[in-house]
């Protein structure tokens, strides 16, 4: 007797950066599985109750929240995004016989990267050099800066993106890297991992502290004005994870009194930053739109990643980047 068919209801935007190509990859992933792809959320709204799987962004998962009482059809939910704090609804949460799962492992290169360009720009005054280039000035901005190679850096989180990082740093620039994870745990690039328990007596040792941890209610502002306080005057702070780490107007407060010698934000607690924003003239500081993950490769890994994942549900294996309820990624 042939398997049962399953259906896989993906929600995404017209505009949706991954198209045609892309969702062809999907459709042919596992022989089990109708594909269909929803942009209309209403037509998506109306269809969700015969999907036994959904992919979808926020405004699509929320309309899950009609079909998630035992007995459904609906058994596994996968974001379009590695975070997940704006993604899933309460009632999600709650259906803990929904299988939750979010890109993780694919964008972590990307981030890892980002997090590197960053640290040379401020370490390197290059916005400075790029600014005498406009006026055709030649002019050398001085030589304090901390070079990467034997310095210290401390990575608040481990994941995909800080453990690439973590390995880029120790490897490529023989960095000394401190990691923190939410059980201190050993890493092989890390010397020191710590908890967050210990995070204010191990920033002092930094002179790069980058953020790649998930917004959750115990990392939200984990970088306020006691951490500030605890980082090096010649320190720079990288955030290329959620703008919700951070106290942003502690943050203006420090830069402004060069109790840290800089920042590199990706991202940011508004998204798009206003026009308006203070953020805009801190001194040191360089702003990136958020566009650490912005690559098409990524796209091919993401899809990839999804394709995995249909498989491993039509037969019945471990789902990749399964969502930690209790954690909140």
């Amino acid at each position: 007797m042939a398997e049962n068919k399953l259906l896989l209801l993906v929600g995404v935007p017209e505009n949706y950066r991954l198209g045609g190509p892309a969702f062809a990859r999907l459709h042919s992933a596992h022989p089990r599985f109708e594909v269909r792809i929803v942009h209309d959320l209403a037509a998506f709204t109306q269809q969700v109750g015969e999907a036994d799987a959904v992919i979808g962004s926020r405004p699509y998962l929320k309309a899950c929240s009609a079909v998630l009482q035992p007995g459904s059809r609906l058994r596994w939910v996968q974001t379009t995004t590695a975070g997940v704090d704006q993604a899933l609804t309460p009632e999600l949460l709650a259906a803990e016989h929904v299988a939750i799962t979010c890109i993780k492992g694919p964008p972590g290169p990307l981030m890892a990267e980002h997090a590197v360009l960053l640290m040379l720009a401020l370490a390197r005054h290059f916005p400075a050099y790029l600014k005498n280039q406009q006026q055709h000035i030649w002019r050398r901005e001085g030589q304090e800066w901390p070079p990467l190679h034997g310095h210290t850096v401390a990575i608040l989180g481990l994941g995909s993106s800080g453990g690439n990082l973590a390995r880029v740093c120790k490897a490529g620039f023989g960095m000394r890297v401190l990691g923190l994870s939410r059980t201190a745990r050993a890493h092989p690039h890390v010397d020191q991992p710590f908890d967050q328990s210990e995070l204010l007596s191990m920033l002092p040792q930094a002179d790069f502290v980058v953020l790649c941890l998930p917004n959750t209610p115990q990392t939200k502002g984990i970088i306020d004005a006691a951490a500030l306080a605890a980082m090096k005057p010649g320190a720079y702070l990288v955030n290329v994870a959620r703008g919700a780490l951070i106290d942003e107007a502690a943050l203006g407060a420090a830069l402004r009194a060069g109790k840290i010698a800089g920042a590199g934000l990706d991202v940011t607690s508004e998204d798009p930053i206003p026009k308006e924003s203070a953020l805009w003239d801190l001194p040191n500081t360089i702003i990136t739109p958020h566009v650490a993950v912005e690559s098409v490769k990524l796209s091919e890994a993401v899809v990839d990643f999804w394709c995995d994942n249909v498989r491993h549900f039509a037969q019945g294996g471990a789902l990749l980047g399964l969502v930690d309820r209790q954690a909140g990624y």
